[in-house]
């Protein structure tokens, strides 16, 4: 097996693969996980800059709006939700920084895809189902942007200052700022060649830092004032009710769990947020590295990678004296 020079976890043929198949399509869809992260976005709208500059007819799909923490990354390409694939005839669908089918919320309608034979390619750097025609997997990489940015390298693409600051982002949203255990060499090095290349670091760091909303901070008080520490399990936890939240305001949870990573001496955070559909999304950090968060949200259906994982289940959280309860 061939692997692309310098990256030895991705696969030489799959790349050239995916570029062909580029070349091919006349009508590209692009998905993401649900509740996308700044990784999803940037990997997402970095591909879709090169669709773009490649004359290339694309979409972008997303199963809820944009939030408007991301607006900044956003691409002239339209971005369509579920109910609109139907209006178009696709060729080809990517995804980016989803493990699996289900996890993308489009499950049934990628499905009918590979029914009707539409190639799928996955680009990812979770635990990953491989459900791609060409799966571009690297599970020890820190971010689906920077596995991007990989191949983009490879094939020569030239980078501009928008592409630049959609990758940095996703880099620096998924390693924390460079500050968790993902954080490897490449990451470093892509970022250093990112930001010569125009990456706006400022935009990207006030935007990743920076909320100073009456609502978000509300929000913030709330969710550290639940704090729950189990010694036993060195495990610390807190929750989001559905009635704490309005609107996008429910990101916030985010931003909340990447905090935490900061603490001492807890070898798991864990969160854990309501939503209106009766579901209980819940998101895992591993802050020493020894817990494999992944393999505790794939026994939940979920996904993830070794130090950042998650999943949903259905319920919803009580109260119980002591500690939180799903019920």
């Amino acid at each position: 097996m061939q692997e692309v020079p310098g990256r030895k976890n991705i696969r030489l043929d799959e790349v050239n693969r995916f570029r062909e198949k580029l070349a091919r399509a006349e009508n590209v869809l692009l998905f993401t996980h649900r509740n996308p992260d700044i990784d999803a976005i940037g990997s997402t709208m970095a591909l879709a800059r090169y669709l773009f500059q490649s004359s290339k007819k694309h979409k972008i799909l997303l199963t809820a709006p944009l939030p408007e923490k991301f607006f900044y990354l956003r691409e002239w390409s339209e971005i369509i939700g579920l109910s609109d694939v139907d209006n178009d005839v696709f060729d080809l669908a990517v995804g980016l920084d989803c493990s699996t089918l289900d996890w993308s919320g489009a499950e049934d309608k990628l499905k009918e895809f590979q029914a009707k034979g539409i190639g799928l390619v996955n680009i990812d750097h979770h635990s990953n189902s491989s459900y791609g025609e060409i799966n571009i997997i690297d599970k020890e990489s820190p971010s689906t942007s920077l596995i991007l940015y990989e191949i983009f390298d490879f094939w020569g693409t030239p980078v501009d200052p928008k592409m630049a600051t959609e990758i940095l982002a996703g880099i620096i949203g998924d390693t924390n700022g460079f500050s968790n255990a993902a954080t490897n060499t490449e990451a470093y090095l892509a970022a250093s060649e990112l930001l010569r290349a125009g990456a706006k670091y400022n935009q990207i760091m006030k935007q990743f830092q920076q909320n100073d909303h009456n609502d978000w901070l509300r929000l913030w008080s709330k969710v550290l004032s639940r704090l729950i520490k189990n010694d036993k399990l060195n495990l610390v936890y807190s929750v989001m009710l559905n009635d704490d939240l309005r609107g996008e305001e429910s990101n916030v949870l985010d931003g909340v769990t990447n905090f935490l990573n900061n603490l001492t001496g807890v070898r798991l955070v864990m969160t854990l947020k309501e939503s209106q559909n009766g579901e209980i999304k819940v998101s895992l950090r591993s802050l020493d590295g020894q817990i494999n968060v992944a393999k505790i949200a794939n026994w939940f259906a979920g996904g993830g990678h070794r130090l950042a994982a998650g999943f949903s289940i259905k319920g919803s959280l009580e109260w119980e004296g002591k500690y939180w309860q799903v019920v």
